[in-house]
């Protein structure tokens, strides 16, 4: 009978399935979901970061931006096509 429960234990053994195998498995998996926590941690706090750092951005990008200038107004047919010349070499 005792060699009959230890051979049932030691083919429990080679599969993962005894007592000692499965609190081993029960460690392994606590520390790979306590990894796993830490690392949503983080992802959260980047996260927080990351769209603060957007928030500045965007308030810079509206307080870089520049009025549109005046154009001078056109009083002669020279300055006007000098006018149109530099129009199109800028496109």
């Amino acid at each position: 009978m005792k060699t009959l429960f230890k051979v049932i234990m030691a083919i429990l053994g080679i599969l993962g399935l005894s007592g000692k195998a499965s609190a081993k498995k029960k460690a392994e998996v606590k520390k790979i979901d306590k990894k796993i926590k830490e690392v949503k941690k983080a992802r959260k706090t980047i996260q927080k970061k990351k769209t603060a750092v957007q928030k500045k951005k965007a308030e810079v990008k509206k307080a870089v931006k520049t009025p549109p200038k005046k154009k001078s107004n056109v009083t002669s047919a020279k300055k006007a096509a000098a006018s149109l010349k530099r129009r199109a070499r800028r496109k």
